[in-house]
């Protein structure tokens, strides 16, 4: 199952002694045994969508907050999977760049058909891009519809 799961955390967990070409090849190199060569083709490929393939040979420590949740987001989709889990995936990302982000995942949702399940505190986000809308207060649901048939007052009426 972990084979077909992608997991992006809100705190990067990069390698900090890896450079980002290795933190996005360390999983399809050693889990799924793909060559190196290969690995690293698919990688740049990776850091080409999320727009930051110039940094492939930096270390994390290198780079900005911003750029390091790329990287992650790079990680998680090298090895194509099915599900994507975010749990805020644009929490350190000015808008501009959060859009970005959103943008691809609905592109990978659109195009390749992967299931992004993501968390955020951004109304907008969850109306635009989400398909289904669940609302948690006090570790329940308080909420579960669609997103077309809900308003930004709907959902920020959960944390009144």
């Amino acid at each position: 199952i972990r084979r077909e799961v992608g997991m992006l955390f809100q705190h990067f967990n990069l390698f900090p002694h890896l450079t980002v070409l290795e933190n996005c090849t360390l999983a399809p190199i050693w889990v799924r045994k793909i060559a190196k060569v290969e690995a690293e083709a698919t990688a740049m490929k990776m850091l080409e969508r999320v727009k930051i393939p110039e940094q492939a040979l930096k270390f994390p420590g290198q780079l900005s907050g911003g750029q390091q949740q790329r990287v992650a987001i790079a990680r998680a989709i090298v090895g194509a999977p099915k599900v994507l889990f975010a749990d805020e995936p644009c929490a350190s990302l000015d808008p501009s760049a959060g859009e970005d982000v959103m943008e691809l995942f609905f592109r990978l949702v659109r195009d390749e058909n992967v299931t992004v399940v993501f968390t955020s505190h951004n109304v907008e986000h969850a109306l635009k891009y989400g398909d289904r809308v669940l609302g948690l207060a006090q570790g329940r649901i308080q909420l579960d519809a669609t997103a077309a048939s809900l308003s930004s007052a709907d959902l920020r009426g959960l944390y009144d």
